[in-house]
C-alpha cells in the first residue's frame, strides 16, 4: 500500500518523510508497542497513508463510502485541534497535508482546500517559507522541511485554482530555496519542476482570474511571460523526468514495464500533464470567448483574429490533445490512477476543451473523436468504482446534450484513435477525418515505428514563440464584462450556457 502511495504522490511531492515512515512502520509490526519509539499522533499519520493507499487502489470496504473512509475518520478522531497541532511542528503540517490529499482524491475539493490552507498556515507558523528557518536544522530535517513546504505550497495553489478560492500567500513573501538534490536523498528533480509549475498556476490565477484591474500592457506582458515560462520549464526538464524527445515512448510501448520504468513513466506523464493543464488554464478564456461568439452567429471569428490569437486558440486544443494521448498511454500500461485528482482533472478539462472546439467549429471530426475518447476513459474509471469519474462523465454528457450532440456508447477497450495523433488546428487545412478506407483505430506503437514525429511533443517549441506585444484584443477578450470567468470548468460552462440561443 505504501508503494502505490509513493508511486502516485510520493515522487513529485513529499507530504511525509517516506524513510522515517518506513522505519516507524517496521517498528510497529516487528516490536512491542512499548518499544516502537513513535508518538501517539504518528498513528494518525499511518492511518491517513493507509486511507490514501486504499483510495488509490480502489479497494472498497463499504460501497456507500469511498475506499479508506474508515482509516480516514479514525485518523481524524486521533487528531487534536489546530492549536495543539501547531505545537507538534512538522508532524502537524504532514497530518493536515495528508488529510487534504485524501479529500482531494475523494473529489471533496472544497474541504481539501480548507485542510491545505490550514497546512500552509501551520507551515508559515514554522517559517518554512523563509530561507533562514533551515539554518539551525540537521541536514535530513532541513531537506524534508523544504520539500514539505513546497508540497504544501503546490497543494494549496492547485486547490485554490480548482475551486476558485483565494491563495493564502504571495510569492513575493517566499524566500525558501527550491528543492535541490542532496547525497543520500531521493532526486529532487520531479518535485522541483512540480513546484515551478505550481508557481505558474498561481500566476495564472492571480493574473487572469482575479478581480485586480491591471493595465493593459502589464496584463499582456504577464500572459506572455507565463507562456514563455511554461515553455522553458518543459524544455529544461532534467532528462531523468522529461522523457527526452519522446515522453510517451515508455507508456506507449507494447512490452510490460519494470517497476522502475513504471515509476519513471508515471512521474514523466504527471509532469507533462501538469504542463498541459497550465496551458489550458491560461488560454481557455480565448476558446470560451470564441464559443460565445459562435452562439451569436459569428462563425468567422477565428479567421478574423490575429495570427497570434489564432495560434493561442490552436495551442489550447493541442494541449488537450497531447494530454489525451498521454492518458491513453497510462491506460495501456494500467498505471492511470483509479482514484486520483490529476488524471481525472486532466480528463475532464480535456473533454471540456473538445466540447468548446466543437462549438467553435462543428466540422472538426477530431474534436468529436476527442470527446468520445475522453468519455471512454471516464467510463473505464467509472466501471472501477470511481464515483467522481461517473459524475464527470455525466457532466460531459450534459454538455453534449445541451448542444444536441449525439454521443456513442463508450468502448473502454478501444485503442487510441489515430486521428488524435495528428496536430489540431481550427484552420480548414487542419486535421481532417481519415478516409473511410483506412482503419479508424491504430496502435500508437505502429505509428511511432514509422518514425513519425511524436505527436505529444509536436509544436511544443511554438508556445514561447507567440509574440503578444501589441495584441490589444487579448486584453478585452480576457476582460469581457459579459463573460466573467473563474477558471473552474463547471462554473465557466454555466456562464457560457447563459449565452446559448
Amino acid at each position: 500500500m505504501l508503494n502505490i502511495v509513493v508511486l502516485n504522490v510520493g515522487i513529485s511531492q513529499q507530504l511525509f518523510d517516506v524513510r522515517t515512515f518506513s522505519d516507524n512502520l517496521f517498528s510497529l509490526f516487528n516490536d512491542s508497542a512499548a518499544d516502537t519509539g513513535v508518538t501517539e499522533l504518528w498513528y494518525a499519520e499511518c492511518l491517513l497513508v493507509f486511507a490514501i493507499g486504499r483510495l488509490l487502489q480502489a479497494k472498497w470496504d463499504d460501497m456507500s463510502k469511498p475506499p479508506g473512509d474508515k482509516f480516514f475518520h479514525e485518523a481524524l478522531k486521533r487528531m487534536p485541534d489546530l492549536s495543539s497541532l501547531r505545537k507538534q511542528g512538522v508532524l502537524g503540517i504532514e497530518l493536515m497535508g495528508l488529510s487534504a490529499l485524501y479529500l482531494q482524491i475523494a473529489d471533496r475539493k472544497e474541504d481539501a482546500y480548507l485542510y491545505a490552507s490550514s497546512a500552509l498556515r501551520l507551515s508559515l507558523g514554522l517559517s518554512l517559507h523563509k530561507s533562514g528557518s533551515y539554518r539551525s536544522q540537521r541536514r535530513s530535517e532541513a531537506v524534508h522541511r523544504n520539500r514539505l513546504w513546497w508540497s504544501i505550497y503546490m497543494q494549496e495553489r492547485r486547490l485554490a485554482a480548482a475551486v476558485g478560492f483565494p491563495m493564502s500567500i504571495s510569492d513575493t513573501e517566499i524566500t525558501a530555496s527550491q528543492p535541490a538534490d542532496h547525497i543520500g536523498y531521493q532526486s529532487a528533480a520531479a518535485i522541483a519542476v512540480n513546484a515551478k509549475l505550481a508557481q505558474i498556476t498561481g500566476r495564472i490565477t492571480s493574473t487572469i482570474y482575479s478581480q485586480s484591474n491591471q493595465e493593459e500592457a502589464t496584463f499582456i506582458k504577464e500572459v506572455q511571460d507565463i507562456l514563455q515560462s511554461l515553455r522553458k520549464i518543459e524544455n529544461e526538464m532534467p532528462a531523468e523526468i522529461s522523457g527526452g524527445s519522446n515522453p510517451t515512448e515508455l507508456i506507449l510501448h507494447e512490452a510490460p514495464l519494470s517497476s522502475s520504468q513504471l515509476s519513471s513513466a508515471r512521474t514523466t506523464a504527471s509532469l507533462h500533464l501538469t504542463v498541459n493543464q497550465n496551458i489550458i488554464y491560461a488560454v481557455r478564456p480565448i476558446l470560451l470567448y470564441m464559443a460565445r461568439n459562435s452562439f451569436s452567429g459569428g462563425n468567422d471569428l477565428y479567421t478574423s483574429m490575429s495570427p497570434a490569437l489564432r495560434r493561442l486558440a490552436d495551442t489550447c486544443v493541442e494541449a488537450a490533445r497531447k494530454s489525451l494521448v498521454i492518458l491513453h498511454g497510462l491506460c495501456k500500461q494500467d498505471i492511470i490512477a483509479k482514484h486520483a485528482f490529476l488524471d481525472l482533472d486532466c480528463l475532464f478539462s480535456t473533454g471540456f476543451i473538445f466540447v468548446l472546439a466543437v462549438i467553435i467549429n462543428s466540422d472538426k471530426a477530431q474534436a468529436y473523436q476527442g470527446i468520445e475518447s475522453v468519455r471512454s476513459i471516464l467510463t473505464h474509471l467509472s466501471n472501477l468504482g470511481n464515483r467522481a469519474a461517473t459524475k464527470r462523465l455525466a457532466e460531459i454528457d450534459q454538455m453534449c446534450t445541451s448542444l444536441t450532440l449525439e454521443t456513442e456508447t463508450p468502448d473502454v477497450e478501444a485503442a487510441q484513435p489515430q486521428m488524435l495523433m495528428q496536430p489540431f488546428s481550427f484552420q480548414a487545412s487542419g486535421a481532417a477525418p481519415i478516409a473511410s478506407s483506412e482503419p479508424q483505430d491504430q496502435d500508437l506503437t505502429s505509428v511511432n515505428a514509422l518514425g513519425e514525429q511524436d505527436a505529444v511533443m509536436a509544436g511544443a517549441q511554438d508556445l514561447g514563440d507567440i509574440v503578444l506585444e501589441g495584441e490589444d484584443d487579448l486584453y478585452w477578450i480576457y476582460h469581457n464584462p459579459s463573460l466573467s470567468l473563474t477558471g473552474v470548468e463547471q462554473l465557466d460552462w454555466e456562464t457560457l450556457e447563459n449565452h446559448m440561443v
